[in-house]
């Protein structure tokens, strides 16, 4: 019975192309004029961390340990970009070349003598390739040192070199996020709150004080509690299709990186259409006024989405240092937060802070929704 319940009320969502329309056409249409107004900003943002692209000759005919690190710069790390992207050279004279004709900026010649950088002129990219070399023959000569006065200290030495690597594994910062990216992401919290018109059109035809449809459901044997259940699950899944075509569509199409795995994007836009179901349901066990059911979530969207940046990205850290407490009640500015958060930072506490608020948000909307519709009773039907 709940299957058949289910499909019915997702086919009926389906059927009704004003909330087609809004859920899945217009985030898309909004997500393209934002990508015609300000694309080129995010992708030509001067902040934003690019791949280096170097080159490396060994003379030495033998195993490097340099080389073992560069190969390892050029993994990617959770959707990260990679800080070089290596391309190997049998000499010198093949990597001047390359560093003319192809997309390399420039290249390492490691040689018995050492390791000399050849790079055309300074900038950021010339101060990675510097900086890496620094970095590399400085922990070589403290482990040699080690190794020659006190080799009973060789592992501790080992230890401390590596310390400092497996803490910025731990703390992945990600990417530079362009500012510009957050109105993609307050776009995507404005579409997780397009849910509560579904989930308020399907307690419409539950409802028998509204519709026709609600007076024959009241009156038929089928438990209130499936029906409202399987509503909400129907909605929650076809909102979740709808962020996830978006994400996509940012991501793939647009080629937005949005600076985070598009499966954990994915999954913290889910939950904000499970956030944006529960609060119209909220909505609809308090109103009655069939007219009021489409007005007050539209309101609701909008206030919600303003707040978090979606006309101007600026309001909520203004609202932050205003009022607090009204950013860790907007449901939007925590999605809004949530995805910065990941992009920007990682995993942190103030991301898992922003998982743990919604999905209590979400269980409380959904408890005080069952309190107040499992007491509506009729005088006739």
């Amino acid at each position: 019975m709940f299957g058949r319940i289910f499909l019915y009320n997702f086919k009926a969502i389906i059927r009704n192309k004003y909330m087609v329309g809004w859920n899945f056409l217009f985030p898309i249409v909004l997500a393209t004029v934002f990508y015609l107004g300000f694309g080129n900003l995010i992708k030509d943002d001067p902040d934003n961390f690019d791949t280096t692209e170097v080159g490396y000759v060994n003379t030495n005919q033998e195993d490097s340990s340099f080389e073992t690190v560069l190969e390892e710069l050029t993994k990617a790390t959770d959707d990260n970009v990679a800080v070089l992207s290596l391309h190997k050279y049998d000499s010198k004279e093949k990597a001047l070349k390359a560093m003319t004709s192809e997309d390399v900026f420039g290249f390492y010649v490691e040689s018995s003598d050492g390791i000399e950088t050849i790079v055309p002129k300074n900038g950021y990219h010339a101060t990675i390739m510097n900086q890496i070399v620094r970095e590399y023959e400085n922990k070589k000569g403290v482990i040699e040192s080690i190794a020659a006065d006190h080799p009973e200290n060789i592992e501790k030495a080992m230890d401390m070199v590596t310390e400092n690597l497996s803490v910025m594994s731990e703390y992945d910062f990600g990417n530079n996020t362009s500012p510009y990216v957050q109105y993609f992401f307050a776009l995507i919290a404005m579409s997780s709150l397009f849910s509560s018109w579904i989930s308020t059109a399907i307690l419409e035809g539950l409802c028998a004080n509204m519709t026709e449809q609600g007076k024959r459901f009241e009156c038929s044997p089928t438990s209130k509690l499936m029906a409202i259940v399987s509503g909400i699950c129907s909605a929650i899944v076809l909102q979740a299709i709808s962020n996830a075509v978006v994400v996509v569509y940012v991501q793939k199409i647009l080629k937005i990186n949005l600076g985070a795995p598009i499966w954990n994007i994915i999954l913290i836009t889910t939950l904000g259409s499970a956030l944006g179901v529960s609060a119209g349901v909220l909505i609809g066990s308090f109103i009655k006024n069939q007219h009021l059911l489409i007005v007050v979530p539209l309101c609701f969207t909008m206030i919600c989405s303003f707040f978090s940046g979606l006309m101007w990205h600026q309001i909520k850290q203004y609202v932050e240092t205003i009022c607090p407490i009204f950013n860790r009640l907007n449901p939007a500015a925590l999605l809004v937060d949530c995805l910065y958060t990941r992009a920007t930072y990682g995993k942190t506490t103030m991301y898992y802070q922003d998982i743990t608020i919604m999905s209590c948000m979400v269980v409380g909307c959904l408890i005080i929704s069952a309190f107040l519709l499992r007491r509506r009773k009729y005088v006739s039907l």
